[in-house]
């Protein structure tokens, strides 16, 4: 039986809950141990839910026996309690990003010489059709690379400039962060080298409350063109990603719940010859919810299956990918 204990009950450590429940429906064997989270005002009612035990003292939660460490806390605790479990000696998944600028995420990757290893929590590679437009890129199945086009804008609410998520401290920055970050390990998971930047442009001026709100990036990596947009103004929720090659393309539409169902579509070049159109050509290989990725995540950092099309993220990935980020940081 394989134990979970998780450092911070909100938003994604609670999907982190119910992705430890999937697994049980699975028959695998893992549970959540302990958690720690001083803040939460439902924790006590989370815990009979999902049958953890509650420690409050983060030292004595350390010093609980684990065989993974999820940090799920907003950016600015972050890094200090990656380091804490790290030093402590678990093997820990850290919630993208890792750290809000690339000085924590040495800070982090320091910690890590001590601990039993490190995974950055990029669950949008665990997505269905993510992982396999990754499968089908790396099998050259859309013949030589020539682009990548990936963007995603958050929809947003009313009161949105009122939570840590667009403050420019506690969060660390904007929309090239969040959620861009996961657009940028996309990029480097594809190409496998650090892009050159090309251009970007970014604007700001409907939360006012400092951070970037939208960017769009273009990149080059080796003969392959990058073009990246992120936006939390974008007010109606939206994900693709488009691969192209000589022979053919990928699309990628939709990451679940309100960015529509995740479809993964797939067509060669000129298919309208052998077909009544271009869009009868095509082959859709995935139509999913897109609701599982942070369960098959865990599965692979734990090693409980050996089905995943893709690993998580290394510390060598989150470094690379925090590496890029600062890059195009210091020119917003």
């Amino acid at each position: 039986m394989k134990t979970i204990n998780i450092i911070g009950a909100g938003l994604i450590g609670q999907e982190r809950l119910k992705a430890v429940a999937k697994l049980q429906k699975c028959g695998l064997g893992v549970r959540v141990g302990w958690v720690h989270d001083p803040f939460h005002p439902r924790l006590r009612e989370l815990a009979a839910e999902h049958r953890f035990q509650i420690e409050p003292n983060v030292d004595h939660f350390l010093s609980r026996p684990a065989d993974l460490v999820v940090v799920a806390c907003p950016h600015d605790v972050a890094t200090e309690q990656t380091c804490r479990a790290l030093e402590a000696g678990h093997l820990v998944l850290l919630e993208k990003p890792m750290g809000r600028n690339f000085s924590e995420t040495a800070q982090i990757a320091e910690a890590a010489k001590k601990g039993r290893g490190l995974f950055v929590g990029l669950n949008y590679r665990f997505m269905p059709g993510v992982s396999a437009l990754v499968a089908d890129w790396r099998e050259q199945r859309f013949g030589v690379p020539i682009s990548l086009r990936m963007e995603i804008g958050h929809g947003g609410k009313p009161g949105d400039e009122k939570t840590w998520k667009l403050d420019p401290v506690r969060c660390g920055g904007g929309a090239l962060l969040d959620p861009g970050i996961h657009l940028l390990d996309i990029c480097c998971l594809l190409t496998g080298i650090q892009p050159r930047i090309m251009a970007m442009a970014s604007w700001r001026g409907f939360w006012k409350t400092g951070i970037e709100e939208d960017v769009q990036i273009m990149l080059q990596s080796g003969n392959v063109n990058v073009s990246i947009e992120v936006s939390v103004v974008r007010w109606r929720s939206h994900f693709e990603i488009f691969a192209l090659g000589t022979e053919g393309y990928g699309q990628v539409t939709g990451r679940g719940r309100s960015y529509g169902r995740q479809y993964y579509r797939r067509g060669c070049r000129w298919g309208w010859q052998t077909a009544a159109d271009q869009a009868a050509s095509e082959e859709q290989l995935v139509d999913d919810a897109c609701e599982d990725s942070f369960a098959d995540e865990l599965a692979a950092c734990l090693q409980l299956t050996n089905s995943s099309l893709v690993p998580p993220a290394t510390l060598n990935e989150g470094l690379a990918v925090m590496q890029l980020y600062q890059s195009l940081k210091d020119r917003v």
